[in-house]
């Protein structure tokens, strides 16, 4: 089964704890506690022998792997496996409706998700106000999002036309596609891809499913048939002239106007219009192309068109985009009465930290002082003696 869009809950992997151990130098103690590993990041990776996205299972939780924790003797963890996803070329990568990546290079790769750090061993965290610390952080817990995958067929030509315009019939003769024909709308659920015959060059091309009007809105088929001309570099207006609600002139318009109120960039896309079942016909007009697919009439014709246009430089109208994942350590603080409650990725960095309780509550203590959400619990009115909470602990507010 053909699949264009899945949706996906991912994971980094979390960081490993540090370690608290001494060694005994020269009569002298020193911190020998080795850092935690950082966790694997989830990476997209372009595999180019992909069609589509059915080897994922939509709505799984795939997880990169935990970093591990450090040892004594300044041995640090080892670093999690990142989490590969394989995605096609021509793979639209959302999170939140915003558009983070458009993969189209056969090496693209993109980081959605660095893993998460490691956590620092006692040797890492000496300092002059505390040369020999008892303490060690426990690693950043794992990073998750909800990621949505929508991939666009990547072709040279696409085929489009209403329903019953004989698409299916033409790309059969085009091509080695076995595509479904009958007589009625919608044949064709998805998109057929074959390699134009008789070229030296490999010339792919794509046979859409039918549209009909009002199609960029939606009805039928019409948005998951629009997204896949993203992609392609020349179309194809295949015209009925046995069509009994729209002459020529108004299927063209029609397809025209649904292609643009989609994507107004695909007015930029080169086409031709070709009608079918010229058999049918017996009057025609010199300025047109008219070929029978059913009496293989014109074809020939038609591929010679197709070859002259796709020699020309012609270049896709999307490229490769990545978009920078910003990560920065968000906090919330909710005053309650005379409680100033502190929530967020800051707040459980801040005090990640395992140890000698007494070396663990100082440095809390120090690195809530240095914080903007002391500043920020400051400039809310804080008093002596108020309550603040950071994530299990609370103390008393003293300025």
């Amino acid at each position: 089964m053909f699949v264009d869009e899945i949706n996906l809950s991912v994971s980094s992997g979390a960081g490993g704890p540090g370690s608290v151990s001494f060694n005994n130098l020269n009569s002298k103690t020193k911190p020998s506690g080795g850092s935690g590993g950082h966790g694997g990041s989830v990476i997209l990776s372009v595999n180019q022998e992909l069609n589509d996205l059915s080897h994922i299972m939509s709505n799984s939780s795939l997880k990169a792997q935990n970093g591990g924790p450090g040892n004594k003797n300044f041995q640090n963890g080892t670093h999690g496996q990142n989490l590969i996803i394989e995605v096609p070329k021509g793979t639209q990568v959302f999170v939140d409706n915003e558009m983070y990546a458009d993969l189209h290079n056969i090496d693209s790769s993109y980081e959605l998700i660095k893993g998460a750090k490691g956590g620092r061993g006692n040797s890492e965290l000496t300092s002059k106000r505390n040369p020999n610390p008892q303490i060690c952080e426990q690693g950043e817990k794992r990073k998750s999002i909800e990621v949505k995958l929508i991939f666009s067929i990547y072709s040279d030509i696409s085929i489009v036309g209403l329903p019953n315009a004989g698409k299916s019939t033409l790309i059969q003769k085009l091509t080695n596609s076995k595509a479904k024909i009958g007589d009625y709308e919608f044949t064709t659920t998805s998109p057929n891809i074959g390699v134009l015959n008789n070229l030296e060059s490999q010339i792919t091309i794509c046979d859409l499913p039918g549209l009909i009007k009002g199609a960029s809105d939606g009805a039928g088929m019409g948005k998951k048939v629009l997204k896949h001309l993203r992609n392609t570099k020349f179309i194809i207006f295949l015209l009925d002239p046995t069509n009994e609600k729209f002459n020529i002139s108004d299927q063209i318009s029609m397809l025209s106007n649904e292609l643009n109120v989609y994507d107004e960039n695909y007015s930029s896309i080169n086409h031709i219009e070709v009608i079918n079942k010229s058999d049918t016909l017996t009057v025609f007009d010199n300025d047109l192309l008219y070929i029978s697919c059913l009496k293989n009439e014109g074809i020939d014709k038609l591929v010679n068109l197709l070859q002259e246009n796709l020699v020309k430089d012609v270049t896709r109208i999307y490229s490769e985009y990545h978009k920078i994942f910003l990560e920065k350590e968000n906090y919330e603080i909710e005053k309650i009465e005379n409680q100033f409650i502190c929530t967020g990725e800051m707040v459980t960095n801040m005090v990640n930290i395992s140890g000698n309780n007494d070396s663990v509550l100082d440095e809390i203590f120090f690195r809530f002082e240095k914080s903007a959400i002391s500043t920020e619990i400051q400039e809310m009115g804080a008093s002596d003696g108020d309550i603040v909470v950071l994530g299990n602990l609370e103390f008393e507010y003293k300025k």
